[in-house]
C-alpha cells in the first residue's frame, strides 16, 4: 500500500484525532496526580446559574425576575445547613439534586472573572488561559499543568479533549482531541484494522520522517492500536444526547477501560438564552431543556464510572452568568457572576464563598457581584485532588493568591 493509499483509507476515522505536542516539562517540577482525575465540563454561551442553581430566599429574586425565576414551590432544595437552604435546584436539575443530597457537589454560586467582560471571546480566551494578567499565549491552565509534570513516556491519553478542538485552556499540553470515540481508534473501510496499524507503523518508523513528527507519531499509534477494543464508539440507548452527554460518553468509556486519562474537557453548549427562556415548571422551555440536558449528562456519566467516581473530580464552569434581572424578551442578557459545581470525589459538599445578595445596592451594573475568583476553586481541586505543590500553582495560575487561606471549602 502506498502512502497515499493509506491516507485514503484510515484518515475518515483517524483524521479527527489530533495530538498536540507539550512544550516540556517545567524545571524543578515534582508533583505527579495522585491517582485522579479532573473532568471539566465547560457551559459555552455563559449559562445563567441562578436558574441552574437559584437563590430562592433572596427577597429580590423573584421581583427581578417574575416570569422566568423559579419557585421555591417547584424547586428540588438543596438539604443541609441553613446558609444553604437558601438555595434550590431548577426543577429539572433533579440528578444534580440527588447527587447533592449524597454529598457529592459543592456549588459555588457567585464565581468568575476578577475582571469585568460581556464578550464571549474574551471571556473564554481569559478564563482558559487562567493567566490574564499576563496572557499567555503559548499555554493554558491546563497545559501549564500537564506539561509542568510531565514525564517520559507518558500517554496522548493523560489529557483528552472531546469536541471540534482542543480548548485554549490545553494549548502546551501532550494531549489526544478527537471529535468522538470512533475518531479514536484506527478503523478503517478498506484492509483490516490490523494491516493498517502495520502499515503506519512501517511509514512513520524512520527513514525520511522528521524527528519532531516521528515523536509525536510513535505515541499516537501506540494510543490508537490500544483503543481496538472500544468497539463502534456507540454509546447505550437512552445516553443523552446533549452536547455535554456526547462528549462525556467518550470520557465515560476511556474511563471504564482502564485509560490513564488525568485530565479530560468536554463542551456543553446552547446557554446565550437572550429570549424565550421558559418557565421553570415547563419542561419545554428552553432553560428547561438545557438544564435537563446538563443535568442527565452528568449524572449518566458518574453511574457509568461506577467505582472510579470516588477517584473521579469534576468541574463545571461557564465564561460568565447573566444579569440578575430577566429583560423583556423573556430572557437574560450577559452577567458577570456565575456558578461553578465541583462534582464526584473528594467533594466538600455545601454552598461555598459569598453569596453577594440581589438588592440594588449589592449589583454592579445590574450584574451579581463576583465574589469567588474562578482560580481559586481550579487552584484548590488541582491541589487536593491532583496533588499540586505551591510552586506548581504559582506556575499554572500565574500572580494568583494559592494559599490554602484563599479558597472556599470545596474539596477535601
Amino acid at each position: 500500500m502506498s502512502r497515499r493509499g493509506f491516507l485514503a483509507t484510515s484518515a475518515a476515522a483517524a483524521g479527527s484525532a489530533t495530538l498536540l505536542a507539550g512544550t516540556g516539562r517545567l524545571a524543578g517540577a515534582t508533583v505527579r496526580p495522585q491517582g485522579q482525575r479532573l473532568v471539566v465540563v465547560f457551559l459555552r454561551g455563559g449559562a445563567d446559574g441562578m436558574s441552574v442553581v437559584a437563590p430562592v430566599a433572596d427577597p429580590n429574586y423573584s421581583l427581578l425576575r417574575p416570569n422566568i425565576g423559579v419557585r421555591t414551590a417547584s424547586a428540588l432544595p438543596l438539604d443541609g445547613v441553613a446558609a444553604d437552604r437558601r438555595f434550590a435546584f431548577h426543577p429539572a436539575a433533579r440528578r444534580l439534586a440527588g447527587l447533592y443530597r449524597a454529598g457529592k457537589v459543592a456549588v459555588v454560586p457567585a464565581a468568575g472573572l476578577p475582571i469585568r467582560t460581556r464578550s464571549h471571546f474574551d471571556a473564554q480566551a481569559a478564563m482558559e488561559d487562567g493567566s490574564f494578567a499576563a496572557r499567555d499565549v503559548q499555554r493554558g491552565w491546563v497545559g501549564r499543568w500537564v506539561s509542568g509534570t510531565a514525564l517520559a513516556g507518558d500517554s496522548p491519553l493523560r489529557a483528552v479533549a472531546i469536541g471540534d478542538g482542543p480548548p485554549a485552556s490545553f494549548r502546551g499540553a501532550t494531549c489526544m482531541s478527537a471529535t468522538s470515540l470512533r475518531s479514536l481508534s484506527l478503523l478503517s473501510w478498506g484492509p483490516p484494522r490490523e494491516h493498517v496499524a502495520a502499515h503506519a507503523e512501517r511509514l512513520y518508523a524512520g527513514q525520511g520522517v522528521h524527528p519532531l513528527l516521528a515523536a509525536a507519531v510513535a505515541p499516537t499509534l501506540t494510543t490508537l492500536t490500544s483503543l481496538s477494543g472500544v468497539g463502534d464508539g456507540a454509546p447505550p440507548a437512552g445516553w443523552p444526547t446533549s452536547e455535554a452527554g456526547v462528549g462525556l460518553w467518550p470520557v465515560a468509556r476511556l474511563i471504564e477501560m482502564g485509560m490513564p486519562v488525568e485530565v479530560a474537557h468536554v463542551d456543553g453548549g446552547h446557554w446565550d438564552q437572550h429570549n424565550d427562556m421558559g418557565a421553570p415548571d415547563d419542561p419545554a422551555g428552553q432553560m428547561s431543556k438545557a438544564v435537563a440536558g446538563l443535568d442527565a449528562a452528568i449524572g449518566s456519566f458518574f453511574d457509568r464510572i461506577g467505582p472510579e467516581a470516588d477517584r473521579t473530580t469534576m468541574v463545571v464552569m461557564t465564561e460568565f452568568g447573566r444579569r440578575a434581572g430577566e429583560n423583556s424578551s423573556g430572557g437574560t442578557d450577559h452577567g458577570t457572576a456565575a456558578a461553578m459545581f465541583v462534582i464526584g470525589g473528594g467533594v466538600q459538599p455545601g454552598v461555598k464563598g459569598t453569596w453577594p445578595g440581589l438588592a440594588a445596592a449589592e449589583l454592579v451594573e445590574g450584574d451579581l457581584r463576583t465574589t469567588v475568583d474562578y482560580r481559586q476553586v481550579l487552584a484548590e481541586v488541582v491541589s487536593r485532588r491532583m496533588g499540586a505543590d505551591s510552586m506548581m500553582l504559582d506556575a499554572v495560575f500565574p500572580r494568583l493568591r494559592t494559599s490554602p487561606a484563599d479558597w472556599v471549602g470545596v474539596c477535601t
